[in-house]
């Protein structure tokens, strides 16, 4: 099975070198580009690449487990929905109002922001996965808070370069420890090899994932969690992810950063 996770890896990386120029020259060439925390004019989207990647490696997955079909069938359809959320917001979204209760609020006076908009249909999508999957009612309320927060969570860590792919480097670390299915180590083995091959260009400020790719990220690590652990472990997570949630609309997520020696360190680390 080790082999089989840095198989997926290495060639989701290696098919990720040849997309990526494509990708980025049909969001530059379509004048898909916003200014970065900078100022800098830079293409945005470019999660988006992920998606063919994913679709090659589901093929082999596909014929490799014909029996999975319907777990691999989720997945896809997952990120597929959270991608195109995303991509709503990438294209349409502006700043003017911010954070989860700024969304809401919007919204209860009658006007959908495309964060609004995200927040909702990315509910919906995580309820429908979490009936999917779910055994008991308490299972889908923890796989439904996992899969939404999670995905809110990488959201809300793409506001530096890096930062987004450095957070799932690091909880896809963790989940393996805690113990990960086969089919969502394989899975999350594809979504990694993309992050190595598009992690320069984003460290380096010279492309941003946008939401479609923090989107994506953030619904992989949800479902995987949500499919593989059990419920005391689940409980764990939906508490830690609450109370990160609670601190961001508290508190500036990249102030706390700036103000602690270590997460500061590991932020700035490659820039």
């Amino acid at each position: 099975m080790k082999m089989m996770v840095l198989a997926l890896l290495l060639s989701s990386c290696g098919v990720s070198y040849i997309t990526l120029p494509l990708i980025k020259w049909m969001l530059v060439d379509g004048e898909m580009e916003k200014e970065n925390y900078r100022g800098d004019l830079i293409p945005v989207g470019m999660g988006i690449a992920l998606i063919p990647i994913l679709i090659i490696h589901f093929f082999i997955l596909i014929y490799l487990y014909p029996t999975e079909i319907n777990l691999l069938l989720i997945f896809l359809g997952g990120i597929l929905a959270m991608a195109f959320v995303g991509m709503v917001d990438d294209l349409l979204g502006n700043r003017d109002t911010l954070g989860f209760k700024g969304h809401i609020g919007s919204l209860l006076k009658g006007k959908l922001t495309t964060g609004g908009f995200k927040a909702v249909i990315g509910g919906m999508i995580s309820l429908f996965i979490s009936f999917l999957i779910s055994n008991s009612t308490l299972q889908l309320i923890l796989n439904f808070l996992i899969m939404a927060l999670m995905t809110n969570l990488l959201n809300l860590m793409d506001l530096r370069p890096g930062r987004a792919i450095k957070s799932f480097t690091l909880l896809w670390g963790a989940f393996l420890f805690v113990g990960l299915t086969r089919g969502s180590k394989e899975i999350l083995a594809i979504v990694m090899g993309y992050n190595l091959a598009y992690f320069p260009q984003d460290l380096k400020a010279k492309a941003m994932m946008g939401d479609v790719g923090s989107n994506t990220l953030g619904i992989s690590l949800g479902m995987a969690a949500a499919i593989s652990f059990a419920n005391q472990y689940k409980i764990i997570v939906v508490i830690g992810l609450v109370l990160l949630h609670v601190i961001a609309e508290k508190y500036s997520i990249t102030k706390i950063i700036k103000e602690n020696k270590l997460l500061n360190y590991l932020d700035e680390l490659g820039r």
